[in-house]
């Protein structure tokens, strides 16, 4: 089984394919002649059988003279004196059953092959009546339908031979046409032309099988190169990119078939790996220089306070203040590393769950968060809903992590003095949204701020990377919702999202009817 299947890879795809359309070829016409031709003979005989069928009912009136005669008659020819009345009678009716059996003949077309067949005995054997001196009776092969048309008195229609030839069988009892009548007429109709008929038809499908072969290799070679060709290429460029290598593009091919569209999805499938790989470098080369900068002030800031702290006598002010500075450093490194974690998972498109989550519950307690920060910077946080509960459909760890980062950026750039608004709405769809009293987002930079590593340029004097409001949209559109910046009423920015609506769990329907 292995060495036939070497063997048979050994072709290639090329000799395989012209193989397969050769061998279905030959054994589809193959099948066709040894269906056809036997079904053609069987029709050509069948035609034959009918036609003698039509012939007999058309010459009944010859049938009819025929059983008239009285054939025992004919035998006095030879004895009866020549100038007898027996002799005279005789001789009539030797003339006359002649005469009948030529215009059968005739009649159907089987001149030579009709015959008399008299004195029958019991067990159905006779004997064929002369015509007289040089005429020749026909043989008759075979008389077992003589014997059967006798017995039952009915017709018998068949195939034989007769002298290694083909013929169709007739024997006709006399008696159907007159009672008194014990003979029957036997019909030997040669049908050699069927089988010059049939032997034409398989030469001619033969020539046309040799025609169909040569056609098809003809056609299948070139059809099976170009297709390996373009599967070659294919394979090539895929390797070239499978192994490190730059691949220009992807051999263009606009035939619309299956090797067209592997073609232009391998092309699609290299845009976006350049694309990825673009985002990648991108990625890497601003991560890497958000990373150098705090990393730098850090290790300088622990210098100074380790300097501060070896000499002699240390200016414990001076490293108080180092440490804080230091401090911030350090929050802004973990801040970075959460973000990036956070990323890598979008990336690697880990899946978020989906599952009921009352917004107004979420957003107190991710609100609590904030208290000490906003009260510090002398900045209110207020919560307002619409007065019910708002129920979304959604990943309650993605949905506080959006509201962590608008928070957190809204706390950024609010002056002292202001207020923050967290609004809950339920209609015409979950959505949360909030809005600050800072300096807003220029008009410009509203589609820049939600795209990796993008900071605009009013931060509050705080420096960040740029990675929040990215996070953000990319959560919002894993769970099928949406993170905008919208037009707010008064001065600020305002940031809206909207989640997929979903009814509250049946308990708390339950508690709502009953607070009714």
């Amino acid at each position: 089984m292995l060495l036939a299947r070497l063997r048979w890879s050994a072709f290639g795809l090329r000799g395989r394919i012209v193989g397969a359309v050769l061998a279905t070829t030959a054994i589809s016409l193959g099948v066709a002649a040894l269906v056809l031709l036997p079904r053609l003979e069987t029709s050509l005989k069948n035609a034959s059988n009918k036609t003698l069928t039509k012939e007999i009912s058309g010459a009944t009136s010859q049938l009819r003279s025929i059983s008239r005669v009285q054939y025992w008659l004919i035998a006095e020819v030879q004895s009866a004196p020549p100038k007898s009345k027996l002799y005279k009678r005789a001789r009539r009716a030797q003339q006359s059953l002649g005469a009948d059996i030529a215009r059968i003949g005739d009649a159907f077309g089987a001149l030579g092959g009709v015959t008399l067949v008299g004195d029958i005995d019991s067990s159905g054997r006779g004997h064929a009546v002369s015509l007289g001196p040089g005429v020749v009776s026909s043989p008759l092969g075979p008389t077992y339908d003589v014997t059967a048309a006798f017995t039952t008195g009915k017709q018998q229609l068949g195939f034989g031979t007769l002298a290694n030839k083909p013929v169709v069988r007739a024997a006709i009892p006399l008696a159907q046409f007159n009672k008194s009548s014990d003979a029957v007429l036997v019909v030997r109709k040669s049908i050699d032309e069927i089988a010059g008929a049939v032997e034409a038809v398989r030469r001619a499908f033969e020539v046309g099988a040799l025609v169909a072969i040569l056609l098809t290799i003809l056609i299948a070679i070139p059809l099976a190169g170009t297709l390996v060709s373009r599967l070659q290429r294919l394979r090539q460029a895929a390797l070239q990119l499978a192994i490190g290598g730059t691949v220009g593009s992807f051999p263009a091919d606009r035939a619309r078939d299956e090797v067209g569209d592997l073609a232009r999805s391998f092309a699609i499938m290299q845009r976006r790996l350049r694309q990825q790989e673009e985002a990648r470098r991108a990625f890497v080369a601003t991560a890497s220089h958000e990373l150098r900068t705090p990393l730098a002030s850090l290790e300088g800031m622990l210098e100074l306070l380790a300097d501060d702290l070896h000499s002699e006598q240390p200016d414990l002010e001076d490293a108080a203040a180092l440490l804080d500075r230091a401090r911030v450093q350090s929050r802004r490194l973990a801040r970075l590393a959460a973000d990036l974690l956070d990323l890598s998972r979008i990336d690697a498109e880990v899946t978020l769950r989906s599952e009921p989550i009352e917004l107004g519950e979420l957003g107190r307690a991710v609100l609590a968060e904030f208290e000490l920060p906003s009260a510090n910077r002398g900045v209110a946080i207020a919560l307002l809903d619409d007065g019910r509960p708002t129920w979304a459909l959604a990943d309650p760890g993605s949905v506080a992590r959006i509201l962590r980062i608008l928070v957190d950026n809204a706390l950024r750039v609010a002056p002292e003095g202001s207020q923050i608004r967290v609004l809950m709405r339920s209609a015409p769809e979950p959505m949360l949204v909030v809005s600050d009293e800072g300096p807003g987002v220029a008009e410009e930079e509203r589609a820049l701020i939600f795209e990796r590593f993008k900071r605009g340029r009013e931060t509050g004097g705080e420096a960040g990377f740029g990675l929040g409001l990215a996070i953000g949209r990319e959560l919002a559109q894993r769970m099928g919702g949406s993170l905008v910046l919208t037009d707010g009423e008064g001065p600020g920015a305002t940031f809206t999202l909207r989640l997929q609506p979903t009814e509250a769990p049946t308990s708390d329907r339950l508690a709502s009817n009953a607070g009714v």
